[in-house]
């Protein structure tokens, strides 16, 4: 029985160690009933269905800079995102909260908002 457990309990700690991960690393991947692979919505469609914008406190805002070159950010005219108007870069905010990372800026630039110093 003893040898048993010393074998059984690491390999449950190494499988809910698993779990966690797939969770944690967002992983969209399924197998249905059938056998077939189900990817889960792209990147665009769980974007357009997160709740982009909400209330961000002034204080906050006057203190949130870009990480990538540490500049000032602006809000959007529509409140969902924090723009870096010295590269493009677009940060979302999801129920209230700025999704502060450089892939994330990367992944929504949008060159025609960078201004040309004078």
């Amino acid at each position: 029985m003893k040898n048993l457990l010393k074998w059984l309990l690491p390999l449950a700690l190494i499988a809910v160690a698993i779990m966690i991960l797939r969770k944690t690393l967002g992983e969209q991947k399924a197998i249905d009933l059938s056998g077939t692979e189900n990817k889960g919505p792209s990147e665009a469609e769980a974007l357009s269905e997160a709740a982009l914008g909400g209330e961000i406190s002034p204080d906050l805002l006057k203190i949130l800079v870009c990480p990538l070159d540490r500049g000032p950010l602006t809000l959007s005219a529509d409140g969902k995102w924090l723009i870096n108007p010295r590269n493009g870069y677009r940060y979302p905010i999801r129920d209230g909260i700025p999704i502060m990372l450089i892939d994330e800026g990367r992944k929504f630039q949008d060159t025609s908002l960078i201004v040309q110093p004078a």
